[in-house]
């Protein structure tokens, strides 16, 4: 009986620490020991290819590459994030563009919302053919292509566009929620782009956040984002997120308040396009 009962603890133990392996391992973070990353939404030149394997973590335009491509820039381990939009659609996409119903668009009285300064017009998270379209898209630009994971832009919109009407702010957020849900069945890592408030729900579904237009004056200087700043830092002790941070000016003092953050800083002056 002793002989039993030691043998049926010993199995116990071994069952336990098995399945705490096991879900330490569900749990990692694929961007965990990314220290450095580029954004590049161009077409990839004849260097292009080379000069983003240099890079731990890279975001790309997907449309332009090839899988061969997407392979050439991975064998040397850097990771390679697509860019899906997800709150905007981009007329330029003339073949995603032509996928959209008309309860795909956010209409307000009546109307769809153009958004002049990107030539695009404001989605409807909430439309189940829009979210079966990006999902689409995803399959067609992300996994097929096999790169490791999406970045979902333009999440911001949900924030800056429905602040004032928590109803539809909630019914928005909750539909993204449900495509990040399919996401993360399909073993999909994301990185969201803006969207402070939005990210506090989305925090479990996400590997990543972006902050762009982090430029150290206007953050020290503005109580909105202090405390903002307080908030995604939660939001990586709480859930491991890795937070992303960019500016434009103030290189070295933005890079250095990021960096006391425990974010992962990259300066563009001009645009992605610049090495």
């Amino acid at each position: 009986m002793r002989k039993n009962a030691k043998l049926l603890l010993i199995c116990c133990i071994i069952i336990f620490f098995l399945l705490v392996g096991y879900f330490l391992t569900l749990q990692k973070n694929p961007l965990d020991g990314v220290h450095q990353y580029k954004i590049y939404y161009g077409e990839p030149a004849k260097e292009t290819v080379k000069k983003l394997s240099r890079y731990p973590l890279v975001i790309i335009e997907p449309t332009y590459y090839s899988r061969k491509q997407i392979e050439q820039i991975q064998q040397t381990g850097t990771l390679v994030y697509g860019y899906i939009n997800s709150m905007e659609a981009d007329r330029w996409n003339k073949k995603l563009f032509k996928q959209f119903e008309k309860q795909d668009f956010y209409q307000r009285d009546g109307e769809r919302v153009y958004l002049e300064k990107w030539d695009a017009y404001l989605m409807n998270m909430t439309s189940p053919h829009y979210r079966e379209t990006l999902l689409k898209e995803i399959h067609q630009q992300i996994e097929n292509k096999q790169l490791d994971g999406v970045f979902l832009d333009t999440v911001g919109d949900i924030d800056d566009f429905f602040s004032n009407e928590p109803k539809e702010m909630k019914q928005q957020q909750e539909s993204l929620i449900l495509l990040l849900k399919v996401l993360e069945r399909r073993q999909l890592s994301v990185i969201q782009n803006w969207g402070m408030e939005t990210a506090q729900k989305t925090a479990p579904f996400i590997d990543g956040f972006m902050w762009e237009d982090f430029q150290h004056s206007y953050i020290m200087n503005d109580d909105w984002s202090k405390e903002w700043l307080k908030k995604t830092s939660r939001l990586s002790d709480e859930y491991g997120i890795k937070i992303f941070t960019v500016s434009e000016k103030e290189k070295e003092k933005s890079e250095q308040l990021a960096e006391k953050q425990g974010f992962i800083h990259y300066f563009a002056p001009k645009d992605y396009e610049e090495w």
